[in-house]
């Protein structure tokens, strides 16, 4: 046998296959003595090599903490499971959650003796809570009911047992008399309970590192006077979490509907305050939240991770104005002279409208009545779309479904769109999703159709074609109805009835304030400004009038706190700080310039909470009542009559 090696075909020669050389013999190879390349580069292969290893080092370390961190949040998850006898039973009562569309909580706060076996404790907080995860109508809904709210009670589907105050469910039922009692009061279907007693609730908001409230006026509860003990200053700071309960739970000194007004600045509050954690906190507030928390689901177990961080990044992105407090209106005393309080079937059902509906519309709008700029902070992808009575729409019909392009005209005409031609076929083949299309040569009009497919389950949004052009009529949308849309639009939400616009009900006087806020100068780094301007029949409030304070760390703050006798929670307040890390000024908020004074307006269901005067390396806040009893306009006279002490306002 022949091998390669005998044909001499190898490295050094070229011969053809049958072992012939293909060019004339070449001069036998010289061996050449090899030199070490340059060292300039055999350094920075070196180096290149090095660091190579480090980032794959590195990779592997990061990816196996985020794995190890995966597995141990699911683990820390799972003991937020219902493991109690009455949570375990209530979870059979709820109701399976839609992928993508709105659920509903029901949260109770519970207290339970020590040493009472077999006591189900006592709730003091009923609340649901609606999460919106839709692309365009992300939301928190918040609807809470007073302890003392009489309502028909159950402790088996259909079937009541009498009338008595809403927590005696609890009490009587655990927490699945709670959650049917709530089911049948509003018929909604509620889809994950959740429970916290107060101990927990005091540990998760220690790990928070506290939440920043605006504590509106002093609370002072000695020990021992027969009821819960509280002792609060008036001014923005930090709360503990044994203040912070004692903050949500108060009511002595004015009423449970008020203290519902208190328990849902805590809640918007805790929202501001968990955007400003870092990632080195959340161990330790899961951690807290697993042995404090209790949460029920149909399918029983825990929530997937994956579904809570579904929810966390929904929560995350909200703005101010996406959070909704509905409210019970008209709520009055039971005729029989007991603690209770009345609310009729149509206060009830007027509330659970507001609340599977929000009007997410409600700060904007009362920002362009107001005359107010553009918004800051938070601002979503929708915020800029014109208002339906604004927006001019053309539906097509891209589907099989007869008359659906129609009908689905009217039903835009109901919501207020502007609806410019009468329906027609889609001019092409039939599609699967719908498709919004839009008119680039209106302002706006991607920011409508965007504002639109979200009343639709699927589809895109894509400029007009010339094919669509044509049929449009100069409509700035056009909807092209696809197979999968089934017709059904999102209910007509009720809107929010924002203040109508009144004259301020204010006076002049200075006196009430400059001489000590004259002499409180030299205790600050900033000018301190007096208010000219008060809100009609305001006196200084009797406890802690004005205070100066650490708000933070070597930051100082004054608090100046008014009262308007005759009503119960008439308190509002200025605030005078250069502490700029406040979370509540990260809020959504809408700026307005007067010369060269800038004022940030920040609003609450279209009323007027808070201004912020920036100027002189300070902010200088008006804040309302509890319940935002001054008017809109009021509060802009006081804050525009803001005047630095020794100066005057520049222009």
């Amino acid at each position: 046998m022949r091998t390669t090696l005998k044909r001499r075909i190898g490295r050094w020669e070229q011969v053809t296959g049958n072992g012939r050389a293909a060019s004339p013999p070449r001069t036998p190879h010289k061996i050449r003595q090899y030199q070490q390349p340059a060292a300039r580069g055999r350094v920075l292969r070196g180096i290149g090599r090095f660091l190579l290893n480090v980032m794959l080092f590195f990779a592997v370390v990061a990816g196996g903490a985020a794995g190890g961190f995966y597995l141990w949040a699911n683990e820390k998850i799972g003991q937020t499971a219902a493991h109690s006898k009455y949570t375990k039973i209530s979870q059979r009562y709820l109701h399976v959650t839609v992928p993508n569309q709105p659920v509903i909580a029901l949260v109770a706060g519970y207290d339970r003796r020590r040493g009472m076996v077999g006591d189900k404790g006592r709730s003091d907080t009923v609340m649901l809570v609606r999460l919106d995860p839709r692309k365009g109508e992300q939301s928190i809904s918040l609807l809470s009911f007073p302890r003392d709210l009489r309502v028909p009670l159950y402790c088996e589907p259909g079937t009541s047992y009498g009338t008595g105050k809403i927590n005696a469910a609890y009490s009587a039922c655990g927490l699945k008399g709670t959650l049917l009692t709530v089911e049948a009061l509003t018929g909604l279907p509620v889809n994950y309970d959740v429970s916290v007693n107060f101990r927990g609730f005091k540990q998760i908001v220690d790990k928070m590192g506290g939440v920043w409230i605006d504590v509106d006026r002093r609370y002072y509860v000695p020990p021992g006077a027969g009821y819960s003990s509280i002792d609060l200053y008036p001014g923005y700071q930090r709360l503990r979490g044994g203040q912070a309960l004692d903050y949500a739970r108060y009511r002595h000194g004015d009423s449970d509907l008020f203290r519902i007004i208190r328990q849902q600045a805590f809640i918007r509050s805790f929202r501001q305050q968990f955007s400003k954690l870092s990632f080195t906190d959340y161990p330790s507030v899961i951690n807290t939240i697993a042995n404090n928390i209790e949460t029920g689901n149909k399918k029983g177990g825990s929530i997937p991770a994956t579904t809570l961080l579904g929810y966390a990044q929904v929560i995350h992105g909200l703005s101010g104005g996406s959070v909704v407090q509905s409210k019970l209106a008209n709520v009055t005393n039971a005729p029989d002279g007991s603690s209770d309080l009345i609310a009729s079937p149509t206060t009830i059902a007027n509330a659970v409208d507001a609340f599977t509906s929000p009007d997410l519309t409600a700060d904007s709008r009362a920002a362009a009545q107001s005359k107010v700029g553009g918004v800051g902070h938070a601002k979503s992808s929708t915020d800029t779309a014109p208002a339906p009575e604004s927006t001019t729409v053309l539906v097509l019909n891209a589907g099989d479904t007869q008359g659906l392009a129609s009908d689905t005209s009217s039903g835009l005409a109901q919501r207020g769109y502007k609806i410019v031609a009468t329906a027609a076929d889609y001019p092409g083949a039939r599609l699967w999703h719908t498709i919004v299309y839009y008119d680039p040569a209106q302002a706006k009009s991607k920011a409508a159709a965007t504002q639109l497919l979200t009343f639709f389950d699927a589809g895109s949004v894509r400029k007009m074609v010339p094919s669509i052009t044509s049929l449009a009529n100069g409509a700035m949308v056009v909807a092209a109805l696809g197979q999968t849309f089934d017709g059904t639009l999102p209910p007509i939400a009720p809107k929010i009835e924002i203040p109508t616009v009144q004259a301020p009900r204010v006076t002049t006087d200075p006196g009430l304030t400059e001489a000590n806020v004259r002499g409180l100068q030299r205790r600050f780094r900033f000018r301190l400004e007096v208010p000219y301007t008060l809100a009609s029949s305001s006196v200084l409030a009797i406890d802690s009038p004005i205070r100066v304070y650490r708000i933070a760390a070597k930051q100082t703050a004054l608090r100046l706190t008014f009262d308007l006798p005759g009503y119960l929670v008439g308190y509002w307040s200025i605030e005078e700080t250069a502490f700029s890390d406040a979370p509540i000024l990260d809020d959504t908020h809408y700026t307005h310039h007067v010369g060269r004074r800038s004022f940030d307006y920040y609003f609450q269901d279209g009323h007027l909470h808070m201004i912020v005067l920036s100027e002189n390396g300070a902010t200088y806040w008006v804040t309302n009542t509890l319940d935002n009893y001054l008017s809109n306009e009021t509060m802009k006279a006081i804050a525009g009559g803001l005047r630095p002490v020794g100066g005057r306002i520049h222009k």
